[in-house]
């Protein structure tokens, strides 16, 4: 029962890791990103690139694709949108009360988000390491590029579990909300909170330069310190929730 989010395929899953939609999105974005690595080969040898002082894009193509993919599924996830789109498919699911919402938080859902944003990037993985190869990215950028990646894709997760909570999967509030939250930490932030933004750390690193805060510190640990702590809470929360839930429910 604890690890019913590996095979279950039923409407109390709200996002089954091998059910059929859910293997044909996840293969889908390892294609794109397979793509998105041959469209950005480079054209001429490392040798060329380190002589002009400039560096191939494909580790930056790779990763902020793979960064922007693998959140958006991750949010779709958490919310449970993932699921054949047919009134039979919504019918069964109108009402139910779900694996996550039956167990308590933390563990459950928690450790399911966790290692579903790692199953996600674990199958990138390969490609990641090979954009980052040819493109003579070192392992300590490289890691830090996979720290992003991962923090990123679970505060996605978390947060629209979040949204699922507070108005339910059929929502347009709920729909909205995620979507706005998406909208606002990969893109809206560019504009007055460059150190939290994950597309401009992964820019920066590939630059080899620095987004500095206003203490003049290098951003990546701010990013990590505000991340971290702002999935502890979402954490938090939705853990208060369920645990308030399941005691309503066993109460009556």
């Amino acid at each position: 029962m604890r690890f019913d989010y590996l095979t279950s395929d039923s409407e109390k899953s709200l996002g089954p890791f091998f059910s059929p939609m859910m293997v044909s999105i996840t293969f889908n974005c390892v294609w794109i990103i397979g793509v998105l690595l041959v469209a950005l080969w480079p054209q001429k040898d490392l040798f060329h690139y380190i002589h002009g002082h400039k560096i191939p894009l494909t580790f930056l193509g790779s990763f902020v694709g793979t960064l922007l993919i693998n959140s958006y599924v991750n949010l779709r996830c958490g919310r449970g949108e993932i699921f054949p789109k047919n009134i039979f498919s919504k019918m069964v699911r109108e009402g139910v009360t779900t694996l996550e919402e039956e167990h308590e938080f933390l563990s459950y859902g928690f450790i399911q988000s966790i290692l579903h944003v790692a199953f996600f990037i674990l199958l990138a993985f390969p490609l990641l390491i090979f954009s980052a190869n040819i493109s003579g990215i070192s392992f300590t950028v490289f890691s830090k590029a996979l720290s992003i990646l991962f923090t990123a894709s679970l505060l996605c997760r978390l947060f629209s579990f979040l949204v699922y909570l507070l108005f339910g999967r059929w929502s347009l509030m709920g729909y909205l909300s995620s979507r706005i939250f998406y909208v606002f930490f990969f893109f809206a932030t560019c504009a007055f909170a460059a150190f939290v933004n994950p597309i401009l750390l992964i820019y920066a690193l590939y630059k080899g330069e620095e987004i500095l805060t206003g203490s003049s510190m290098n951003a990546y640990p701010y990013y990590i310190m505000i991340v971290t702590a702002a999935i502890l809470m979402v954490t938090l929360i939705n853990h208060a929730i369920i645990k308030r839930n399941i005691f309503k429910e066993r109460s009556t």
